[in-house]
């Protein structure tokens, strides 16, 4: 009888509902998972268009010296160049300084532009603000700021 198989086997059968309990596990960790992928990558999009900003503007002003007024510390186009950089981008609300290093001879000196934004409602902190402590819950947003460096030409 060699070509008699057996049929007694059990047959597997699955629980429907052990797939279901597996999931409910498992889908709060998935969530934050996800969440925080895009809160990161949110975070890290901001830093790139301010570091691109406050280098339009530094780029603007060692271009343009006579920007920078040296009685008032004001640089008003390198603060539109630099914010209409981050425009350009999503990123409406930036505050803009510029600090001189070795102030005023041209070829001499260089300045630096810092471009800062606050980034508001970021979600993963909410999720972890009862599981974690987390300083920056404590504060409408997260600050983020760049700065650049460039010798005035």
């Amino acid at each position: 009888m060699l070509g008699k198989l057996n049929h007694n086997h059990k047959k597997k059968r699955s629980n429907p509902g052990q797939a279901l309990v597996e999931m409910a596990i498992m889908l709060p960790f998935l969530l934050v998972m996800i969440i925080t992928a895009v809160e990161l990558g949110r975070l890290f999009f901001t830093k790139i268009v301010l570091t691109n900003a406050a280098r339009e503007g530094a780029f603007y002003l060692s271009m343009h010296p006579a920007d920078y007024d040296i009685g008032t510390g004001n640089a008003q186009y390198t603060t539109l160049a630099a914010q209409a950089e981050a425009m350009s981008s999503g990123i409406s609300d930036i505050t803009v300084t510029v600090t001189p290093v070795n102030c005023c001879n041209k070829g001499e000196y260089s300045v630096i532009v810092t471009a800062e934004t606050t980034v508001d409602d970021l979600l993963i902190l909410g999720f972890l603000d009862d599981v974690f402590t987390i300083s920056a819950t404590e504060y409408e947003g997260y600050v983020l700021s760049s700065s650049v460096e460039m010798l005035v030409q």
